[in-house]
């Protein structure tokens, strides 16, 4: 064999060895499992008959309340936990596990079992270490709750780089090809489907209490005053056919085939009668315009909203490119000082705007170019007449408010469309048909077929699950709906805002400055506008708190140099605070604050200090003093750290704020041991020193500022 030919030998087998590396790597890559975000939770209840049912969840955490059921499909007797998954491990090392609660407990990592322990306080069981590889750990942990009282269980972990912490969603995850999981994300599609298109508006048959799902007592628009709000060829457009408009749409389509654009026009003329429309204002000012544009760009409205052309972002985002054909002006500025006015379960935030900004906001949206409305030749003029009288038979007052006299409740049902009626029929018919009949008032939602499937399935199968609520679950549902990770990032899924921020650039550029004003916090701390993450929220916050901000009855603003705002949602205040503290294991209600340790509390002052101390007050307030030395961004106020702090989060916070917040500007005060440099106090026992300023902070509203 000669030289080239010994050549051509060698790369063949390097050929063939590196396509064989290819195809191994390929069908490697093929069968890896894929994992998912949180861990299966499943409940077993013994009831008369034994009930189980699973849901994903982010935590190994619990709290249920006495004499509540778990989940909605389960009953409300004896309850096991279980919460089965993967524990994902960076670097192996050594790791402790700790927990709280009462019950029996038992945890199993890698087929070795840590945890097996039992009793009224669980804290008191001894931590427990374990080495574990990197990689994917098969986690099982098990949870029996005592006989009587409040079912309670917390898993906390630590390590060499890291103090007592709950062990953090961003490590936690599931097979999502698990039959139990794609089970429990059908089901509750499918129920979350059944409350959220109103279906018991028109199918009675489902009681509605204090305990049922809160999405069935879900109000729809009012419309008593249409015609002060909306513009009558926009309404003939919507009701024809509402998801031309939108594809989320909830309002079905109930007009069909020949004559309907003549009935939606007949209808529309009818709406626009009831209320008149307000005077015309003066055009805006190029500046007042501007000041809405960098309105829209501050409050983040492009997170839900876009100024692009409808259908442009799918069914993401609304477009609001042609919203000067849906609104009245004077109507647009009325809603935006008051969205919820008419519609207590709306989506969209309310920013508690002033009569100016709304003014402002509402001119540089109708100042936007539109895009052009195909028209058609109008045989005759409608006819409100006629719109009221198909109006009345399509039952449109069983979700809306048409008048001062008569409410959906005053609505009398046909008796064949009852819900046991169509049960009977196996939900097949109708409005959840394959292939809904053209028929004038028959729905038609517009469901996908695997959603209709769903929907179907539960309505067969599951209705007695509608009488019982879960916190957790509806804050769950709602964070997703209202688009909470838009603005805030929660766990691993970074925040949106950031993603779209360069299609509102232009709108702040040359930004608009006050005349010859004092520098206020906004301008002076205009540099950082990071807004808190959510990974903690139910476990950082006491719930009563969280419930005053998501319903916008606080009496202070607590971070006033951000532009952006937190808008309020009332109706879903209460039922988003207590589902998110139930998710981290603590209670709904929070315990009453202890009074303040006056001894600890003078030290706490001291520890504040900038000189001798952490330097406290360089960056946060304390009551009317104002913080002295902000470097970028000031922290808040210390006046109210009590009554929204939990005690167990300021101490994790305080330990090693970056680890609890990424890139946090908060400086680790204390090192690995938990100890401080200032010795003076507690010899430098820094848990110690941490808890007397918390014992400061109880305080409260009547807290003074340190003094030298």
């Amino acid at each position: 064999m000669n030289r080239y030919s010994r050549l051509i030998s060698v790369f063949t087998v390097l050929g063939s060895l590196a396509c064989a590396g290819v195809l191994r790597a390929r069908e490697e890559a093929e069968t890896e499992p894929v994992y998912s975000p949180g861990l299966l939770q499943c409940f077993s209840t013994a009831d008369e008959e034994t009930s189980t049912d699973c849901r994903l969840t982010r935590l190994v955490a619990l709290h249920l309340p006495v004499n509540t059921a778990p989940s909605p499909f389960t009953g409300q007797g004896p309850t096991t936990v279980e919460w089965r998954g993967f524990l994902d491990i960076d670097l192996a090392d050594d790791f402790t596990f700790s927990i709280e609660g009462r019950g029996r407990f038992t945890l199993t990592l890698g087929g070795k079992e840590i945890f097996d322990s039992s009793g009224e306080d669980l804290s008191r069981e001894k931590a427990v270490t374990v080495e574990l590889d990197s990689g994917k750990v098969p986690l099982l942990a098990a949870y029996t709750a005592p006989p009587a009282g409040a079912r309670e269980l917390r898993l906390f972990w630590s390590s060499f780089d890291w103090q007592r912490e709950p062990v953090p969603p961003m490590v936690l995850f599931h097979d999502p090809t698990d039959k139990a999981a794609r089970e429990s994300a059908a089901l509750r599609q499918g129920r979350e489907l059944f409350a959220g298109l109103h279906c018991v508006k028109c199918h009675p048959g489902v009681n509605i209490s204090k305990t049922s799902m809160p999405e069935l007592s879900r109000d729809a628009p009012s419309l008593l005053a249409a015609g002060r709000k909306f513009r009558q060829d926009w309404l003939a457009r919507w009701i024809e056919n509402p998801r031309s408009f939108r594809k989320q749409a909830t309002m079905p389509r109930l007009l069909h085939g020949a004559g309907s654009r003549e009935n939606a026009r007949n209808i529309a003329a009818w709406l626009a009668s009831l209320g008149k429309p307000g005077k015309a204002r003066a055009p805006a000012s190029p500046e007042v315009i501007k000041k809405g544009g960098e309105l829209f760009a501050d409050l983040g409205c492009f997170n839900c909203h876009s100024l692009r052309k409808a259908g442009a972002d799918g069914a993401d985002r609304i477009s609001l490119r042609n919203i000067g054909e849906k609104w009245l002006p004077q109507a647009l500025e009325e809603f935006l000082l008051d969205p919820d006015r008419d519609y207590k379960w709306i989506r969209m935030g309310d920013f508690q705007l002033k009569a100016a900004e709304a003014g402002a906001l509402a001119a540089f949206l109708l100042s936007r170019p539109g895009d052009p409305q195909k028209t058609q030749a109008v045989k005759r003029p409608p006819n409100p007449a006629l719109g009221k009288e198909l109006a009345e038979k399509l039952r449109c007052a069983n979700c809306h408010q048409l008048s001062e006299e008569k409410g959906p409740d005053d609505i009398p049902y046909p008796a064949t469309n009852n819900i046991e009626a169509l049960k009977k029929g196996g939900f097949k018919g109708g409005c959840l048909s394959s292939n809904p009949p053209g028929r004038h008032g028959i729905a038609n939602f517009g469901l996908e077929k695997k959603q209709l499937s769903n929907l179907r399935d539960f309505a067969n199968s599951r209705l007695d699950s509608l009488d019982r609520s879960s916190p957790v679950e509806f804050a769950a549902r709602q964070m997703r709906q209202l688009r909470c990770g838009a603005c805030h990032e929660r766990d691993s899924a970074p925040a949106r805002w950031p993603t779209l921020e360069e299609e509102v650039a232009h709108l702040i550029a040359n930004r608009l400055e006050p005349g010859n004003e004092p520098e206020s916090p906004e301008e002076k701390f205009s540099v950082v506008q990071a807004r808190p993450p959510l990974t903690w929220t139910g476990e950082k916050l006491r719930p009563e708190w969280t419930k005053k901000q998501l319903a916008g009855t606080l009496d202070y603003e607590l971070r006033p140099w951000l532009r952006s705002r937190m808008p309020r949602f009332p109706a879903r205040a209460q039922g988003i605070a207590g589902g998110l503290a139930l998710q981290h294991g603590y209670p709904d209600v929070s315990q009453p604050l202890e009074k303040s340790d006056p001894a600890m509390a003078k030290v706490g002052k001291r520890l504040a200090l900038r000189d001798g101390g952490f330097s406290c007050v360089s960056c946060h307030g304390v009551g009317e003093k104002p913080p002295e030395a902000v470097f970028e961004v000031p922290g808040t106020n210390f006046m109210y750290a009590s009554e929204r702090l939990r005690r167990e989060h300021f101490h994790r916070w305080m330990l090693d704020p970056s680890r609890v917040v990424k890139n946090s500007r908060m400086p680790q005060f204390a090192d690995d041991e938990a100890r401080s440099p200032f010795t003076a106090y507690y010899g430098g026992d820094a848990r110690k020193q941490f808890e007397a300023i918390w014992q400061w902070f109880l305080e409260g509203r009547n807290i003074t500022p340190p003094s030298k």
